[in-house]
């Protein structure tokens, strides 16, 4: 059976500011890095396949730990990048509600409705994802694959391996470094079989609820 083990990057140093990240390369804060180590220490008795991750560096570095202990090749692929938040990134929330207050009263409400400005849409992102899953999909029939990205793709690699529509984007919680896993069956349907796991984050937990999303 294929297993996807999906994880987003640990806590990154625009995470502790609250910020809209996107496509700014910034690195994990001290925290993050600690527990991109509990997650490779997680995944330390698990046979893995392949890890792959998006080239941002808050992906990498949660990465790096899993490919180490596996002595596997890091992955790099653009197509698991962050959704491009434009003109809002560098910015927190509260300053996006202001300025951009109609898009982002739709960006919480109808998602699948949003094109940041100087941005992407989620259909942009489900589109390099869509490619993304079939390349990968065919390579790996069995095992366990591990895909180390951020949190608006993973939400949409499970609502297309789910067979659901983007409205459904913020039904799902991806904490930084939390675990998940989708399982492919038989008849090549995917189930969740596990989402947003974080024991492992034990006393280093960050709620992302207080993140810029």
């Amino acid at each position: 059976m294929l297993k996807l083990y999906l994880v987003r990057h640990g806590e990154s140093a625009w995470n502790v500011k609250h910020l809209y990240t996107g496509r700014t390369d910034v690195p994990l804060s001290g925290l993050g890095e600690l527990q991109a180590e509990r997650l490779g220490e997680r995944l330390r008795s698990w046979e893995v396949k392949a890890i792959y991750a998006s080239p941002l560096r808050r992906a990498q570095e949660t990465a790096q730990p899993v490919a180490a202990l596996k002595k596997l090749p890091l992955r790099l692929d653009a197509r698991l990048e962050e959704i491009h938040h434009g003109t809002w990134e560098g910015n927190p929330a509260n300053v996006i509600r202001e300025q951009y207050a109609d898009d982002y009263l739709t960006w919480r409400t109808q998602p699948h409705r949003v094109k940041m400005p100087d941005g992407e849409s989620l259909q942009d992102v489900a589109v390099r994802v869509a490619s993304f899953l079939q390349e990968a999909l065919a390579e790996h029939v069995d095992g366990n694959v591990v895909i180390v990205s951020h949190d608006a793709v993973l939400r949409v690699i499970v609502m297309q391996s789910l067979q659901m529509g983007l409205e459904y984007f913020w039904r799902w919680r991806f904490d930084n470094a939390a675990l998940s896993m989708l399982e492919r069956l038989d008849d090549g349907h995917f189930r969740l079989a596990l989402l947003n796991d974080a024991h492992h984050l034990d006393g280093i937990f960050v709620n992302c609820d207080s993140q810029a999303l």
